[in-house]
């Protein structure tokens, strides 16, 4: 499964962090939810300095679950 990475246009409010992976890696992934959808970011760094923040874009929380399990399997990125 090849994901759609967008970069943030604009904030929208404050998400609610629901998992995430480790942050002693230089990519970081969150599942989030917002506004009744949820979707997952994904920020990169260097050094512990962010370069990037993309996410994915918002579904029902169902599917971003399968797509998160499906991520942290190996089988999406």
């Amino acid at each position: 499964m090849r994901l759609v990475w967008r970069e943030i246009v604009r904030k929208q409010g404050t998400p609610r962090v629901l998992e995430y992976t480790c942050e002693c890696e230089d990519i970081v992934y969150e599942r989030c939810r917002e506004g009744g959808l949820a979707y997952i970011r994904r920020t990169t760094r260097l050094d512990g300095v962010v370069q990037q923040i993309h996410e994915t874009y918002r579904w029902r929380a169902k599917k971003t679950q399968d797509v998160w399990i499906a991520l942290l399997n190996g089988e999406a990125r």
